[in-house]
């Protein structure tokens, strides 16, 4: 009876849209509060045009998106103190590989992060990131484990990231177990006489539980915004903005990336970026 009762109402609503009297697009009881920042940032973006990476570009992102997601899962567990790295960037086009040394890279108190990038398809265009072999440390974290698999849209409009991160705790020598997910939009503006390349997207951090399964439960979220101005292949710069919203009681924390003007350098099939990474509280 009740399948039956579940189909004449199914048939009656049916009818009634058929026949006009109910509305098809009802409006909601109550306007979203995010609503109008999420209509805000659509209309801006369709108001842009498609970026025009090159492959060195495409590596030197992707190693840089995995730069600042490292530091966001070390928030987690090790605080948001404020600390300060060397960030240097190198790619090259013509082999899509590349290397990010943070606070002077493995085997010298930071971490270096390797990166590949896939034969670009019809579909889109992959990059590998790894862990160098050596000890890779993050102000005394130990960084055990980077697996991250991104990739790119056919046009480079969208940025996707999915990355395993291991840290060992240094007083309990235990491995903590973090898995990143990232999803960005990018854009392209000629402003000023300058092209600018912008980014907009939001960023899940999970952390490993074993009992009573095994299973990455989300612990974070990160809002992240890029400025990037390569001047036509010479030098350039490149700003990244990522604050944590998630939980609100750590949401203070924002992540640094800032590559001066001059400080970027892409030409030749090279890309090359040398700046910091700044990790605080919002005071800055």
């Amino acid at each position: 009876m009740k399948t039956r009762k579940h189909n004449l109402n199914a048939i009656a609503v049916g009818v009634a849209l058929a026949m006009g009297s109910l509305p098809v697009l009802a409006a909601p009881p109550v306007p979203n509060p995010a609503s109008a920042g999420a209509l805000a940032i659509m209309a801006a973006e369709r108001a842009t045009t498609a970026p025009s990476f090159n492959r060195a570009e495409q590596t030197g992102l992707c190693l840089i998106e995995s730069v600042v997601s490292l530091l966001a899962a070390r928030t987690n567990d090790f605080g948001c103190a404020k600390r300060v790295y060397d960030l240097s960037v190198f790619t090259t086009d013509n082999d899509g590989i590349g290397q990010a040394e943070i606070g002077g890279g493995v085997d010298a108190g930071g971490t270096t992060l390797k990166a590949s990038l896939s034969p670009t398809v019809s579909i889109g265009t992959r990059c590998k990131v790894d862990e160098a072999a050596g000890i890779n440390l993050l102000s005394g974290v130990p960084v055990v484990n980077v697996d991250g698999t991104h990739g790119w849209s056919r046009t480079n409009e969208i940025f996707n990231s999915h990355a395993l991160i291991d840290l060992r705790d240094p007083q309990t020598k235990s491995i903590n177990k973090y898995k990143e997910v990232n999803i960005k939009d990018y854009f392209k503006q000629v402003l000023n006489g300058k092209s600018w390349e912008f980014d907009w997207g939001l960023e899940d951090i999970k952390k490993n539980r074993t009992l009573p399964v095994n299973f990455y439960y989300p612990v974070q979220k990160w809002m992240d915004l890029s400025w990037y101005n390569h001047e036509n292949g010479g030098e350039g710069q490149l700003h990244v903005r990522k604050y944590q919203m998630i939980p609100k009681s750590a949401s203070a924390c924002q992540i640094n990336v800032d590559v001066p003007e001059g400080g970027i350098f892409n030409g030749s099939g090279e890309f090359e970026a040398t700046g910091t990474v700044t990790v605080g509280p919002r005071l800055f």
